[in-house]
């Protein structure tokens, strides 16, 4: 996955690219780790030099990575809002905190329905009715797949 943006800075042109982790502006190699800002649950922030101006970017596990300039979008020109979970997702989270209980494979569903709620809950271009309703199913497959494994297990299936 790789993203392009051409920005234009003081008359200059940026040609800042995204390979996986790796960053380049103009060819040259920028070292993310050195300008991370904060790590979250759901994305990463750096914030780094570019020009005259400070450059930062979005680093998003579901969603995209966002460069923002001047507290504006690089890809779409628009107002850049940052990433925010709100409040009752953690509802649905919590919830799947309950599959810990559920051993290793109960595990590795609360974690994968975590990220996936955190993700779609903060994802402002679905409405919120949608994001509640996509929580609550995510939360219901995860239980699902858990008990659904255990059955498999037990030679019920």
């Amino acid at each position: 996955m790789s993203k392009l943006w051409n920005v234009k800075i003081d008359e200059q042109m940026y040609n800042v690219e995204l390979k996986g982790r790796k960053l380049t502006v103009n060819g040259e190699n920028i070292k993310l780790r050195k300008y991370r800002k904060k790590s979250g649950l759901i994305h990463e922030e750096y914030e780094f030099p570019i020009g005259s101006k400070t450059a930062f970017l979005d680093l998003r596990n579901m969603n995209g990575s966002v460069l923002v300039i001047d507290n504006k979008d690089c890809a779409t020109g628009e107002t850049y809002v940052p990433v925010k979970v709100p409040g009752w997702a953690y509802i649905f989270i919590v919830l799947h905190c309950l599959n810990f209980l559920n051993g290793a494979i109960g595990g590795a569903m609360a974690v994968i329905g975590m990220m996936l709620t955190a993700a779609i809950s903060s994802n402002r271009k679905i409405n919120v009715i949608l994001r509640v309703l996509l929580d609550l199913v995510v939360l219901v497959l995860a239980i699902a797949a858990v008990f659904g494994v255990a059955l498999m297990i037990a030679g019920v299936v």
